[in-house]
């Protein structure tokens, strides 16, 4: 019984060990770290490449990342049979690694240290050749190998950074020692995504957009092997504002004590987001010109006073601005050329800075106050005129906040939609458009088209009571009527109601005797929307008592 127990405590020993080497196996077999020409390879260890010690290291070529050996003051190596092609390496180790590739004669050819810690990470040009690879680090080293041809995917990327422009998009991600890397964009979240380009470096500019867009990105990271997971993804909505259009759109400014000492870079001050800041205090930020150029107008948004320099190719100084508003574009007394470098010195905080020049347009103003009127099978939109324009867009929707497609262009700020259905409301905006691009969308107006929209006095002419009815307009035109008070008080009712949000929204009143020409009548057409206020003047036309005023609504 006593041996029985035993040969079966053994057994169960044995087995235990064999699923434990199985279990090692499989995983060697599907890591990230076998495939290469380092696999299970006895690695050399020493000083220098002529002085091994010991009998060799095999943690680091033994596909488990958690084995380790010290590498303090010391660094490991393979000689290969027969000179290699080497593409791509992967260390896992507590710090950077450096990998050195040599010749037969033992000659340097290249050096790599890696960006990223335990991923596959493609060189940047394949080295030839290699008959010797060393591995020098810290103090640490988990797992090595290099490969001819990678057989697993980059590690996934980070987009670091994203800006939206006037119909451009940028973004930079983290290196992660990618061959290359695929940029995709989406219009929902979580995708499908588009590809737009491959890429070998870590940046990008997408100028296929739309104004007032929701755009996703991700990044993936490609070698051989494949894609990468994508990176988190990132939503942009690109815009022309009051910070686009000018000379310092998306340039990375340099910042320091002095323009001729830089210290960082600054990204957020040419981002068109007036939300991100930097501090300022004892330093300032600059920008130099590849070529000269004339400067007209600025616009800075800070917390403080803000002076802007403006100097040449010599760094003479050729004159300064203060800026009277934060946050508006000022035309400058008189534009200023040949400048090289522009200087922002101001208080604690600034948030967004640009300069407009020759050839360069300040942004246009938002359009404010779009008011939408309906008729019948028609929609009168207007608007208030904004500085620079040069014409508008017309936009609408069948959905409150859109999307918005564009119908149609106005040269002035007023506009009448004819394709329009009675009985269904249309949401509208408004965007303004110059040579620097197009606005920001005005506040939505809607308006529901319908028949029977125009209220018609009574014809029948009372007798005895008249009055002269004044209306003043929203453009300050003044409108006279006289007519009988059947007419004023059909009027007044009109009012009364459009006031309590009951009603037609346009009064049809009979021009009378000033019915001249070949016309059956003539009539003026009101709207309610446009009626800043209105008086009433009752006289006794002679045909009966005195009439008795009546009240009018205020």
């Amino acid at each position: 019984m006593k041996l029985r127990k035993l040969k079966l405590a053994i057994f169960i020993f044995v087995l235990i060990c064999y699923s434990i080497m199985l279990s090692n196996t499989v995983f060697a077999a599907s890591s990230k770290y076998t495939g290469g020409l380092l696999d299970g390879i006895n690695l050399q260890m020493g000083s220098s490449i002529n002085q091994p010690t010991g009998s060799g290291v095999a943690q680091l070529t033994d596909g488990n990342p958690t084995n380790y050996i010290s590498m303090s003051n010391q660094m490991v190596w393979h000689t290969f049979a027969s000179p290699q092609e080497i593409r791509a390496v992967i260390v896992k180790s507590d710090t950077r690694a450096v990998v050195e590739f040599y010749d037969a004669a033992q000659n340097l050819l290249s050096s790599y240290t890696t960006v990223m810690n335990d991923g596959v990470e493609s060189l940047p040009t394949p080295v030839q050749n290699v008959s010797t690879v060393v591995l020098k680090q810290g103090k640490y080293a988990y797992e090595w190998n290099v490969f001819s041809t990678p057989i697993t995917p980059p590690l996934p990327t980070v987009i670091n950074w994203i800006q939206g422009g006037d119909k451009s998009v940028d973004l930079d991600w983290d290196s992660t020692g990618a061959k290359s890397y695929n940029v995709k964009r989406s219009t929902s979240p979580g995708g499908p995504y588009a590809l737009l380009a491959n890429v070998s470096g870590t940046s990008y500019t997408d100028k296929d957009v739309k104004n007032d867009t929701n755009y996703y990105y991700v990044v993936m990271a490609v070698n051989e092997s494949g894609e990468s997971a994508p990176s988190l993804e990132k939503l942009i909505r690109p815009a022309a504002t009051k910070y686009t259009g000018g000379l310092l759109d998306r340039i990375v400014l340099k910042a320091g004590t002095a323009i001729t000492n830089p210290l960082t870079t600054v990204r957020l001050l040419t981002d068109n987001n007036g939300s991100n800041y930097v501090g300022m205090a004892n330093q300032i930020v600059w920008h130099t010109f590849s070529s000269p150029k004339v400067v007209e107008s600025v616009i800075v948004k800070s917390d403080g006073k803000a002076v802007i320099e403006f100097y040449d190719a010599d760094n003479n100084l050729l004159d300064s601005y203060s800026p009277i508003k934060s946050d508006t574009v000022e035309t400058l007394p008189v534009p200023i050329v040949n400048v090289s470098t522009v200087v922002l010195k101001q208080g604690t905080y600034a948030y967004e800075w640009n300069v407009f020049g020759k050839g360069t347009e300040p942004p246009v103003a938002t359009p404010l106050n779009l008011t939408a009127v309906a008729g019948d099978t028609k929609v009168n939109l207007a608007w208030n005129a904004s500085a620079n324009a040069v014409s508008y867009n017309v936009k609408r929707s069948t959905t409150a906040g859109g999307p918005y497609a564009t119908i149609g262009t106005a040269a002035a700020s007023a506009y009448t939609d004819t394709n329009v259905v009675n009985g269904t409301t249309y949401y509208y905006v408004v965007t303004a458009v110059n040579a620097s691009g197009e606005s920001l969308p005005s506040n939505e107006a809607s308006a529901t088209p319908k028949a029977g929209t125009v209220v018609v006095p009574p014809v029948e002419e009372p007798s005895g009571d008249s009055a002269i009815l004044v209306i003043t307009l929203n453009n300050g035109t003044d409108k006279e009527y006289d007519l009988s008070m059947n007419e004023v008080n059909a009027f007044i009712a009109w009012y009364e109601g459009r006031a309590a949000g009951t009603g037609p929204v346009m009064f049809a009143i009979d021009k009378h005797n000033n019915n001249k020409g070949p016309f059956k009548n003539r009539k003026d057409y009101i709207l309610y929307d446009k009626i800043i206020t209105f008086e009433v003047n009752v006289y006794d036309s002679g045909e009966g008592e005195a009439p008795v005023e009546p009240t009018i609504p205020l």
